[in-house]
């Protein structure tokens, strides 16, 4: 079974289009002043009305509090992505699954990383239904050090049973490679299928391609 594609970053209502017509599973709308992605509520509402009901919506969130939590729940998300810190007040306030984002230079990172979760009571633990594992850099195009793969594997058994998602300097041409290395649950795209005016309709056709080709390849084998 291939990996599900995430296309993030959405910020114009073209976007809906591109997402729609090359297939991919779900949707990213970014929800962080600092980024250059960052999106209104406003415009994130015109461009989810223009996706297909069966691609899921993320909010991909950074720190979030619970009064920004209850605005994004309101606007018929599927999913919270949380970058930064996981706060007990911004989770007991979600109702939604939460994928909880981390971002490393370094797989040997990892463990220090996820720190925050297993801080948490597990109540609040239930509700995170996925690891986003990104580059140093939340949208920054960078992937972690793929090579250096084996004490991250050893410590991601702390999130058996949740999906697993690759981020990170993803593009059409490493996105195979990043598969057959963490066989992970989604792939998730920003950076990569954009040119100088944002996102690229052929680059993100491109990419959900490449998951699709591979799956196929690797059914074969």
């Amino acid at each position: 079974m291939r990996p599900k594609v995430k296309i993030c970053g959405l910020q114009k209502p073209v976007d809906a289009q591109y997402v729609n017509d090359a297939g991919a599973d779900y949707a990213g709308f970014v929800f962080y002043e600092k980024s250059k992605r960052n999106v209104s509520c406003q415009k994130a509402k015109k461009i989810m009305e223009k996706i297909r009901p069966d691609i899921k919506k993320v909010a991909v969130t950074v720190s979030p509090d619970a009064a920004q939590i209850q605005i994004l729940q309101q606007m018929k998300f599927d999913i919270i992505q949380m970058h930064g810190t996981l706060s007990a007040e911004a989770l007991s306030a979600v109702e939604l699954p939460v994928w909880y984002a981390i971002n490393l230079s370094d797989p040997k990172e990892f463990a220090e990383k996820t720190k925050d979760f297993l801080d948490l009571p597990e109540k609040l633990q239930q509700k995170i239904t996925a690891l986003v594992v990104d580059g140093a850099n939340y949208g920054g195009g960078q992937t972690f050090d793929w090579q250096k793969t084996q004490t991250f594997h050893q410590t991601e058994g702390i999130f058996a049973g949740r999906k697993f998602v690759l981020a990170g300097g993803l593009h059409a041409g490493n996105v195979n490679k990043g598969i057959q290395l963490f066989h992970p649950d989604v792939v998730d795209v920003s950076s990569g299928v954009e040119n100088e005016n944002g996102k690229d309709e052929a680059l993100i056709k491109q990419f959900v391609a490449c998951v699709k080709e591979e799956a196929k390849e690797r059914k074969e084998r």
